[in-house]
């Protein structure tokens, strides 16, 4: 779980939403500031993460960093992890937290939904 959230995590950092993108499975679901959104085509989540990137380009995203506070097994190709998430900024840094499901889909990971919270 670890190399996954480090190849989220640059992606973001690279504010490259077709890799992000990437990562997902479809249909999948995002529960964030948006509100609760799901997709079903990966040109709507590409339009959905492009326009969180440049949302985070707008308050200085500098760089993301994370800790895996807990994930569990839910059966041999799903997992729920819990990470906490700083986002450095060049103003204040911003705290939260995030519970994804994930799937295994052929042989690799990808998030099913994803849950912000603080």
């Amino acid at each position: 779980m670890e190399d996954f959230f480090r190849k989220y995590s640059a992606a973001f950092d690279a504010f490259d939403a077709e890799a992000i993108a990437s990562l997902y499975r479809l249909p999948c679901s995002i529960a964030d500031i948006d509100g609760v959104q799901v997709f079903s085509e990966k040109t709507q989540l590409i339009k959905k993460l492009d326009a969180s990137c440049n949302t985070m380009r707008g308050f200085g995203y500098k760089r993301s960093e994370f800790r895996m506070r807990a994930h569990e097994k839910l059966g041999e190709d799903g997992v729920a992890a819990n990470i906490d998430w700083r986002i450095i900024t060049t103003g204040e840094d911003i705290d939260f937290r995030t519970l994804y499901v994930l799937h295994r889909v052929d042989g690799a990971w990808r998030i099913f939904n994803v849950n912000v919270y603080q």
